[in-house]
């Protein structure tokens, strides 16, 4: 049966087919139901939105610093359900977008099975109805994303019904990006998503626990973990040695009737995963609670959210509402201190030249099908390395590696001619290191063993982007297949260390932005990785025609890729993909924008990437099955030819400076990626004639830059001119008596704007 109810009703349909029957039917089903639209008045049957008072303002915080509000607030008893958005949806998404308020992902007639909350959508725009099982009506809602559960909060606080969803407690006016800093609570908000702290503490706070109150470590009173019995005390819908429910992965909300928290919660153990207002800059939301697919419901840290932004909808994730106390203002305060930026101090560690173990900075290509031809083009243009993606490197036969190896040979040798070295992609041979395949892990020795020698061997790639094919998320399940993944790729390292004796051969592959993935998973096996910059949002910093190609980005992802060094010490700096540099992409193309950059982009791209911690320039991509540009291939080498004149600097000062600079703009008052991109970043280095220092504007225009250096190998105080690299100006640097420093004069820089000092040693 179905039977849908319209204009502040929840349609709910029949949990077998059929056609639409009378009101009089659903009654029947479900007893009187009121009217109204009002989500804390739900129909009979269906779960209303019912609050508990968390009271005990300045409540002391747990040992791990979380916990203390200083103001009492309401929260949901229940997670938000199916039920409820549904009124949510036909109060306010007749005529919203797929991936609005409703995407198809919550359908399981469109998206197929899997743990959805199976709300579905008929008619047209301007009159959609959506509608939703009874058997899903009092579980809980997902696939919403976190400016969904905002949108949700305005719509409470601006009275339902045709409330507005884009202001009140959080100010959005349409927006849609992921850029999270932006979104905050605020001050007069009625309802809202819970912060950190307001979640925790009514997960986990006991008043009546010890002397002042103390904490549970699981949000059901209690310090043994869930189990699984319905009548338990402790019961609660999280993974033991599988799902409690295998069909639907989340229960109606308060299943488990006799685990209740210290205010009387229900299932802020397991169900479903809870948004808040927590962030990991710049917009990585916190996600608590566990869910029905997590092994422990109530570990007293956010799950680990390495990907989930503002815009996530994701199967398993939902949200629980808070509310103000009547005369008392809930603000939580979010987002009005900026962290420090990461890329401050980063570790040095360049990548080495197998044969000398010298520092090889890397000006290098991504080339789908090389040749001898393509290994001339590339020494034309000043690149030293290619990573060389298809390979002849399959051993799927005796015959087959027989031939690869003599490709290979051949490959090598023309490399080493032309003087560019070679990364060898092997991306599939984890397969058989997964697979324990014998028979295919000897073709792959005999192949290494015949190459390991070769003087333009610079090492192996192991994969391009391995994070998408471990997958994702936070499930036992999808945790498994990770570790999995992750195991082949440390056998296969480990095999290649037995195979190639030279230990500087760099074992690397490649990642998506970070920290938007599983990437950290995969630092221990590897000696360093490059990050490929892709588009975000169009709400992002940028330079040039497109804002949803930003550069800045590149520098972002550096920032945390070179602050992983200080845990992992045998990496090395990573490198940037500047993807910029692509050709013949369209708008409206399978693969994207990829257009002609202009050079200054790609320049400033290379260079705020080096000061925040990268090492070498890899480009993206050749021969991948469209013409060269002349434009790209001409600004690309005159880009390496730049970077060439600096090799003595890098090699002789990157890992161990002695000169040190500071500057007037070390601030952060960009209204993006400011957790990582100060407004102003800076290298200094030094060969035997002069210091070289790199600037980098990545905020806006400043009209009094000052630079202050202790420069070592001056002989003597006079002033002197700085002169800034291929370019027609100069500016006096003198020295500074009372402090010691030497000090480049005031002047101008707008964002884009990259000026490498040239400052002699001697006048």
């Amino acid at each position: 049966m179905e039977v849908e109810r319209h204009k502040g009703r929840v349609g709910v349909r029949g949990s077998r087919g059929g056609g639409t029957l009378a009101f009089a039917v659903l009654v029947a089903a479900f007893g009187a139901i009121a009217c109204g639209g009002d989500v804390s008045d739900m129909p009979a049957g269906l779960q209303s939105l019912v609050w508990v008072t968390v009271d005990e303002p300045g409540n002391p915080p747990d040992v791990n610093g979380r916990g203390a509000v200083a103001y009492p607030f309401r929260i949901g008893r229940h997670e938000v359900t199916a039920g409820q958005w549904v009124e949510f949806l036909n109060a306010k998404a007749r005529a919203d977008r797929d991936g609005g308020l409703w995407n198809n992902d919550m359908d399981i007639t469109r998206s197929g099975p899997g743990m959805r909350c199976d709300i579905r959508r008929d008619g047209t725009a301007g009159g959609f109805v959506h509608t939703v099982a009874p058997d899903m009506a009092n579980r809980p809602v997902t696939h919403v994303s976190f400016l969904d559960a905002c949108r949700f909060c305005n719509w409470l606080h601006n009275g339902q019904g045709e409330g507005d969803t884009e202001t009140g407690a959080y100010t959005l006016h349409g927006y849609h990006g992921t850029d999270g800093r932006r979104i905050r609570r605020n001050p007069d908000a009625r309802y809202f998503v819970p912060t950190d702290d307001e979640w925790y503490k009514a997960a986990y706070f006991d008043p009546r626990r010890g002397q002042r109150g103390g904490y549970w470590r699981y949000p059901i009173r209690s310090d043994e973990p869930p189990d699984h019995q319905r009548d338990s005390p402790r019961g609660a819908n999280v993974y033991r040695d599988g799902l409690y429910e295998p069909v639907h992965g989340a229960t109606e909300v308060g299943h488990f009737s006799h685990a209740v928290g210290p205010w009387g919660t229900f299932d802020q153990a397991g169900n479903a995963l809870e948004w808040t207002e927590g962030l990991t800059p710049p917009f990585l939301r916190h996600l608590w609670g566990g869910g029905f697919h997590m092994a422990d419901g109530g570990i007293n840290e956010p799950a680990p959210n390495r990907f989930y932004t503002s815009v996530t909808d994701a199967a398993g994730i939902g949200f629980r509402v808070a509310a103000a106390c009547d005369g008392h203002r809930a603000d939580s305060g979010a987002g009005t201190t900026e962290p420090p930026p990461v890329t401050q101090g980063f570790p040095r560690r360049p990548w080495l030249d197998p044969l000398s173990g010298r520092p090889f900075f890397p000006l290098a290509w991504f080339s789908y099908a090389s040749d001898a031809a393509d290994l001339d083009q590339l020494a034309a243009e000043g690149a030293n390395l290619v990573l060389f993606v298809n390979a002849p490197c399959d051993v799927d036969s005796e015959a087959q590696t027989t031939d690869n190896i003599g490709k290979m040979r051949d490959y090598l040798d023309h490399a080493e001619r032309v003087g560019v070295r070679v990364l060898v992609q092997i991306g599939g041979w984890y397969g058989a290191h997964m697979r324990g395949d014998d028979a295919e892990i000897a073709r792959q020795r005999r192949f290494v063993e015949a190459i390991a020698s070769h003087p333009a061997l610079f090492g192996y790639q192991l994969y391009d982007e391995p994070e998408y094919a471990a997958g994702g998320g936070v499930g036992v399940e999808e945790q498994r297949r990770l570790r999995e993944f992750v195991g082949a790729f440390e056998r296969l390292r480990d095999s290649l260390r037995r195979w190639d004796g030279n230990e500087r051969r760099m074992i690397t592959c490649v990642f998506n932005l970070v920290p938007l993935s599983c990437w950290t998973d995969f630092l221990p096996v590897l000696d360093s990785f490059q990050v490929d910059r892709y588009p975000l949002d169009k709400e992002q910093a940028y330079f040039g025609h497109r804002g949803d190609w930003g550069p800045l980005m590149m520098a972002w992802s550096m920032g945390h890729a070179a602050a992983a060094l200080a845990v992992h010490p045998q990496l090395r700096n990573p490198a940037p993909c500047m993807q910029g540099v692509g050709w013949l992409h369209t708008e409206g193309g399978e693969l994207g924008v990829w257009r002609d950059p202009l050079y200054e982009e790609t320049r400033y791209m290379a260079y705020s990437s080096l000061t925040v911690g990268a090492w070498g320039v890899f480009h993206w991509i050749r021969r991948f099955g469209r013409p060269d540009s002349p434009a790209i291939l001409a600004n690309v080498a005159r880009l390496h030819a730049e970077l060439r004149s600096l090799f003595p600097a890098f090699e002789k000062s990157y890992e161990h400076p002695r000169a040190t600079v500071r500057h007037n703009h070390e601030t952060l008052t960009r209204g993006f990626l400011t957790d990582s991109v100060a407004d102003v970043t800076t290298l200094l280095l030094e060969d035997d004639e002069a210091y070289v220092l790199i600037v980098s504007d990545n905020a806006g225009t400043f009209t009094d830059i000052e630079l202050r250096l202790t420069l070592p190998d001056v002989p003597d105080r006079e002033s002197r001119e700085a002169r800034v690299l291929n370019e027609a100006w100069s500016r006096s640097i003198r020295h500074d008596d009372t402090t010691g420093e030497w000090v480049i004069e005031k002047h101008t820089m707008c964002f884009g704007d990259v000026n490498v000092w040239m400052i002699p040693k001697r006048r």
